[in-house]
């Protein structure tokens, strides 16, 4: 253990990790596992799968930290591995769901906390298609440009502001069906 951990630049970490160092691949865990945890959330929308989501990322990204090779920044390299967790874990749920009934009692037991419109703005994210709400989570919740959004998503970045663009409209028109009084900005 070092004397002052914080001081180890990220890239010695990822070394250390690479060779089989626990406490290295420890540290960049919890750097980074709140930010993989919240982007899961924002796609999925469910705590309980978002904590399933950011645990099996991060075993991903252990078993395959040997074949990182650096031509991507870690945390973009973590996102990737995130967004493949998500897509496989849409392709599960996909068979196994119907409709909006898992997320009603996550729903029910989160709403006190939140501001009253709260509902009104999950349910129509919950209502996007994932590849949009996928896009409006690393652009807008994540903060990420549209270029970096597109190599997370290995797809163009005009894609990123298609997608972008369409979630907007949508989620406009989606609003403006449970809050009529509203005034939603935009186009």
């Amino acid at each position: 253990m070092r004397a002052n951990d914080a001081d180890v630049p990220e890239a010695q970490w990822i070394r250390e990790a690479q060779q089989g160092d626990p406490v290295s691949f420890g540290h960049l865990f919890d750097r980074y596992y709140t930010m993989i945890h919240s982007f899961a959330y924002r796609v999925c929308l469910s705590e309980s799968d978002a904590d399933d989501l950011a645990q099996e990322a991060f075993i991903r990204a252990a078993r395959g930290l040997s074949g990182y090779q650096g031509s991507a920044s870690f945390k973009n390299w973590l996102y990737r591995i995130a967004h493949n967790v998500i897509v496989d874990w849409q392709r599960r749920t996909l068979r196994q769901r119907t409709g909006n009934e898992a997320f009603t009692g996550e729903l029910d037991r989160r709403s006190q906390e939140r501001p009253a419109d709260y509902h009104d703005v999950h349910t129509a994210l919950q209502q996007l298609p994932a590849d949009l709400r996928e896009a409006v989570a690393l652009v807008f919740f994540e903060e990420m440009n549209h270029r970096q959004a597109a190599d997370i998503l290995a797809c163009a970045e005009p894609t990123i502001s298609w997608r972008i663009f369409r979630a907007k409209r949508l989620l406009k028109k989606q609003l403006q069906k449970t809050q009529p009084e509203a005034k939603v900005y935009g186009r």
